[in-house]
């Protein structure tokens, strides 16, 4: 009987060890055990498992979580509705300028080994990476750019130098994204920032109108001068076209001047009656004594003999 009673405390123990050794762990999660001191890979995930009661430990980390972390600023001090403090906020740009600036970091955990055991303090070690990575990339860009078109630069720095010092470390997180949470002048030399602001704006603003000017005189201009380019070129052929006729009427008389010069000249003569004549108002004297009648000449009508005209 003895002997049973010993195999039935015995079978006892290991449920019981067996019940203790029993344990889960969500989706969400990813658990590391610990066997005394030394981490047993690889880790676990969602489900159920087993571990040795009283030699393993078993560590849990939310591996689906996004983790945010604030640089410039601490949430409890923002919860307390306490300010955040200027040397936490203020960092130099690449011209000697001061900004106040604070962003968020978002990561993920992905190596939980790495997270637990690479690294001492790896949260903190995301603030500084980021606080680090802000000042590498601040020093080089001017202000104007970071507080206008650089920001996107900007931001994508912080993220490529806070991943590099994160992977350097072995703290096992993976950046997701750095949001700009603000970025401006500090208070002192807040009201010159403005007004160079503004300054930059009024200079877009006469800019922009003088484009606008410039994109509408500029067509009308070229039409203009595309019609009198025009113009002259029609004018100058006529002259040329006139010129030339003139040159080949002129060879022809010369010809024919020639050839018969009395006969050019009473051509010539006739010709020129006959442009002038239409414009000379006639009149044409009739009879003798007091007889004698005045009346405008009409060409057809024949001149009588011993009639004159004026």
């Amino acid at each position: 009987m003895k002997g049973w009673w010993v195999a039935i405390a015995g079978a006892a123990a290991a449920a019981a060890i067996l019940a203790m050794g029993i344990y889960t762990v969500r989706p969400s999660e990813a658990a590391l055990v610990v066997r005394l001191g030394s981490p047993v890979l690889p880790a676990r995930r969602s489900g159920i498992h087993w571990r040795w009661p009283g030699i393993d430990r078993v560590l849990r980390l939310e591996v689906t979580r996004t983790y945010t972390m604030p640089v410039g600023f601490r949430m409890i001090d923002e919860t307390r509705g306490v300010a955040a403090q200027p040397a936490e906020s203020q960092w130099l740009t690449g011209d000697t300028n001061s900004l106040s600036v604070q962003l968020t970091v978002q990561y993920q955990i992905v190596d939980p080994r790495a997270f637990l055991l690479g690294s001492a303090d790896p949260v903190s070690a995301v603030r500084r990476g980021a606080e680090a990575a802000v000042t590498a990339s601040l020093g080089s860009l001017p202000v104007d750019d970071v507080l206008t078109t650089g920001r996107v630069v900007l931001l994508d720095q912080v993220r490529r130098r806070t991943q590099t010092f994160l992977r350097e470390s072995g703290s096992g997180i993976q950046i997701l994204s750095v949001a700009l949470r603000s970025i401006e002048p500090p208070e002192p030399v807040r009201a010159a920032f403005q007004d160079v602001q503004n300054a930059r704006s009024d200079r877009e603003r006469f800019v922009n109108d003088a484009t606008g000017y410039a994109n509408e005189i500029l067509p009308r201009s070229r039409g203009e001068a595309d019609a009198l380019r025009q113009k002259a070129a029609s004018d100058h052929n006529r002259r040329v076209e006139q010129a030339l006729g003139d040159a080949h009427r002129f060879d022809t008389l010369a010809r024919e001047a020639a050839r018969n010069p009395s006969l050019l000249r009473e051509r010539i003569y006739l010709e020129t009656m006959q442009r002038i004549l239409p414009r000379t108002r006639l009149f044409v004297i009739e009879g003798k004594g007091s007889d004698t009648r005045l009346r405008l000449f009409d060409p057809s009508r024949p001149v009588p003999p011993g009639v004159t005209g004026q």
